[in-house]
């Protein structure tokens, strides 16, 4: 098995890098003021909950994204910085070309490389238990943080406008205008709203006319320094029922152009008729996050 490139530093070093070119504290807690100050109300946690089903049913709705089970999404991965790319970008080649396979509601996701140096290759994680495959090989499982954290991140990216709603904490932030468009701010975490160092925050910003999720400002508690960063959904797309972005750029913060690396999609097919074993190559193996 082939060992990823030595010029990309080690995901300690990138939770570092990121805080720094985004000028972000690694203490981060996303809260909007008003959650800080005064907590989540009923009220204002009903209003939120109303925000986020609104984006749900102007993304298709849930049921419609679950009835396909997986979906395969072709996507390049574009690193503009000199700094991020030489020292953060996760494969050899800027620009590179893969298919992301996910299985909706799931955790469990592979990416399968496209050209470069890479060709062939493909990473999964299935149960949180990652795996790596060379051109022609099988599946082999061995522990690799890049893997575990890279393959779910770009799947929950996609997915974050159905996945979001699993939230069990969600509080109403107030609005703000961005790009001279009003969004609603809707704050998601799990277990308490206070920041938690193995829980993330979200804050979503929600189009008041589209309904439709625009940016998603997120903390990266697995890496080993906690930081945060933003990523601005644009090119919506309905594709067999289902809105979808096929842009996705990183920034540093919400409103941001100091984009770290950005993810064009190619085509996106829903219910693609993969085999379980396709995802998940040993069922046996399980893992905790």
């Amino acid at each position: 098995m082939r060992r990823h490139s030595l010029r990309r530093l080690s995901l300690r070093r990138l939770s570092l890098l990121i805080c720094l070119v985004g000028a972000i504290g690694c203490t981060t807690d996303l809260r909007p003021e008003v959650i800080e100050e005064g907590g989540i109300t009923e009220a204002s946690a009903t209003e939120a909950r109303a925000w986020v089903d609104k984006m749900i049913a102007a993304h298709g709705g849930l049921d419609a994204w679950m009835a396909h089970r997986d979906a395969t999404v072709v996507l390049t991965d574009t690193w503009p910085g000199w700094l991020t790319r030489t020292a953060a970008m996760p494969w050899p080649d800027d620009g590179q070309k893969m298919a992301l396979s996910l299985l909706l509601g799931t955790d469990d996701a592979r990416l399968d490389f496209v050209g470069g140096e890479w060709d062939g290759r493909a990473w999964g994680v299935q149960y949180w238990q990652t795996w790596q495959a060379d051109k022609g090989g099988e599946p082999v499982f061995e522990a690799d943080d890049d893997v575990k954290f890279w393959v779910p991140t770009v799947a929950y990216f996609f997915a974050l406008p159905f996945r979001i709603g699993e939230a069990s904490v969600l509080g109403y932030g107030g609005e703000r205008v961005i790009d001279g468009r009003p969004h609603a701010v809707v704050y998601a975490t799990w277990g308490s709203a206070e920041p938690q160092d193995d829980i993330d925050q979200y804050v979503l910003y929600i189009d008041k006319e589209t309904h439709r999720l625009t940016w998603s400002h997120f903390t990266v508690r697995d890496l080993v320094l906690a930081d945060a960063g933003a990523v601005h959904y644009t090119d919506m797309r309905e594709v067999e029922g289902i809105v979808v972005p096929f842009e996705m750029r990183i920034v540093g913060d919400v409103g941001g152009d100091d984009t770290l690396h950005l993810m064009a999609i190619e085509s996106v097919d829903f219910a693609t008729g993969q085999p379980d074993a396709f995802y998940r190559p040993d069922p046996t193996r399980r893992g905790a996050k």
